[in-house]
């Protein structure tokens, strides 16, 4: 299920180096002068583009071709572009080429830019590369522990490689720390709630924690989420309830038939007193 819409990262990293005493008021008016010279037409009509393949476009022409009215752009303009065109790059699914800008951007940012690292790791998790993924958000981590989103997205990975002890402890984390996500809130019931291995359940929590998220945003999925927690605390009933409010809201919606069909199916689970638990492939 995909959880998360990628949004765009922002990120300037000034380096300044002063070798001596006599270089420092140089160096410092070089840095006020790039801190105020414009950017080019080019990279401030893509910084307002909607569309990622114009944003593509425009940065491209941005890092190639000189301005003659600004000049060329300073490095750290320069790595910014890169970074920029990353993102819109990864929006169109375009990881390979994406990569080679996150590479350039964390190469000149001594690889301990957290943004970077994490756009970058879900490049190689969108990949299929779990491992390089992990590295990545591992290292964005160290960089900084109290990245929320990063932690949840190891969290979900890891469940998604059947590491389902850090997965929680990572889904967990995120969840207490901001407890007003509900994104967050409810992947840590479902898991709770559904996890193949049988000692990750615990009824008890998935339904608090589901309850949470369903009084942040009452949606069919998350009641769907809430239902699972019910079943898996043994009050069907309840559960029974629930997945039909989640059905009822469903075909209010129009939503695809696939997803009222999976919905339906742990409906009748429910209804036979047996709780839902996902399939290792899930």
């Amino acid at each position: 299920m995909n959880r998360r819409q990628i949004g765009v990262l922002t990120g300037v990293v000034i380096l300044l180096t002063c070798a001596s005493v006599a270089l420092a008021g140089t160096v410092s008016e070089e840095a006020r002068h790039s801190r105020e010279r414009p950017l080019p037409h080019d990279c401030t009509e893509a910084e307002k583009a909607a569309d990622p393949q114009a944003k593509v476009n425009l940065y491209t022409r941005c890092l190639d071709v000189e301005d003659k009215f600004t000049g060329p752009l300073d490095a750290y303009q320069r790595d910014n572009m890169h970074l920029h065109r990353a993102n819109a790059l990864f929006e169109l699914r375009r990881y390979e080429e994406a990569l080679v800008d996150y590479d350039w951007f964390i190469s000149k940012t001594y690889g301990n830019h957290v943004g970077a690292l994490h756009q970058r790791g879900l490049t190689h998790q969108a990949m299929g590369q779990r491992q390089l993924a992990v590295a990545d958000f591992d290292k964005a981590l160290e960089s900084n522990s109290g990245a929320v989103d990063v932690r949840f997205d190891r969290g979900q990975l890891f469940a998604e490689m059947g590491q389902y002890q850090p997965a929680i402890e990572d889904l967990n984390r995120a969840a207490t720390s901001s407890p007003e996500n509900a994104e967050y809130t409810n992947a840590l019931a479902w898991l709770l709630a559904t996890c193949p291995d049988a000692k990750i359940h615990d009824g008890k929590e998935a339904v608090r924690f589901a309850l949470k998220a369903v009084s942040i945003s009452r949606n069919a999925r998350y009641l769907d989420t809430l239902a699972a927690a019910q079943a898996r605390k043994g009050d069907f009933r309840q559960a029974v309830e629930i997945q039909q409010a989640a059905l009822d809201l469903l075909r209010k919606d129009e939503a695809v038939q696939e997803t009222i069909k999976e919905f339906t199916t742990r409906l009748n689970l429910y209804k036979a007193g047996k709780p839902y638990t996902q399939h290792r492939s899930e």
